[in-house]
């Protein structure tokens, strides 16, 4: 062989060699990445003291700690899942490890999703549920977390004046509040499915003129994302507060 061609043949055999390397590089597995789908239930959602999520394909999550509701979104991108903007009830549950609430990013590796804080900590890991755990019994009503319940609807005041109607809900199951003109205390709330009912309680007797005092009327209420709807004893819709704590 010449030297001419000895020269192209290793020239050749060189950029050969680069390119493979430079495809290796890129690709250490040899294999192209598949985007992790961490859509679907993972934990035990049907045990209110166990942590789970449930992550939609829409972007929304929700779940529980073992305590305090979780709702937020969530995006994916190679390997990894963000949790945005997650929020919670405020609950305090003796004797439950709630560390599902410091969630912040997770990977998943087959049916785990290892789960990190802010600071890139591993804080705890949850299985992905079969499709019968995460489909609930079309037969069966739904019942809502009472967390969700808790907290102050309306705007609160301690004004003496007429203001806004408003109702703070507390754990103990006691409920208080104002509807704009009298104020009201002593009543109790249970909950049944997903709907919360009011029960018993006193009020003042105050005339204020212009008022509408329409949560005066409360019964019932149903909770959908951060909007009470409250309902009188016909099952009427009277009127709606926004959560405010």
């Amino acid at each position: 062989m010449s030297r001419t061609l000895q020269r192209l043949a290793l020239s050749g055999t060189i950029l050969l060699a680069a390119t493979l390397l430079t495809a290796c590089a890129g690709n250490p597995g040899g294999e192209p990445t598949e985007p992790v789908d961490p859509v679907g239930t993972w934990g035990d959602a049907a045990t209110a003291d166990e942590p789970s999520l449930v992550l939609g394909d829409d972007g929304a999550l929700t779940g529980t700690d073992g305590c305090n509701r979780l709702i937020g979104t969530w995006t994916a991108e190679a390997d990894t899942v963000t949790f945005v903007e997650v929020a919670s009830t405020r609950m305090m549950c003796e004797g439950v490890d709630t560390w599902l609430s410091a969630l912040a990013t997770g990977t998943v590796d087959g049916d785990t999703l290892t789960v990190f804080d802010e600071s890139g900590e591993e804080i705890g890991t949850l299985e992905r549920a079969s499709a019968d755990e995460a489909t609930p019994d079309a037969s069966i009503t739904p019942s809502a977390d009472p967390a969700l319940f808790i907290g102050t609807w309306g705007t609160a005041t301690t004004d003496t004046a007429p203001g806004e109607p408003f109702i703070v809900i507390a754990e103990d199951g006691t409920a208080t509040g104002s509807d704009g003109c009298n104020g009201f205390g002593g009543m109790t709330w249970t909950v049944d499915g997903a709907t919360i009912t009011f029960t018993g309680g006193a009020m003042t007797l105050m005339a204020c003129e212009g008022v509408d005092q329409w949560l005066n009327q409360r019964s019932t209420a149903t909770v959908d994302g951060d909007t009470m709807t409250f309902f009188d004893e016909s099952g009427a819709e009277i009127g709606t507060l926004p959560r405010t704590a």
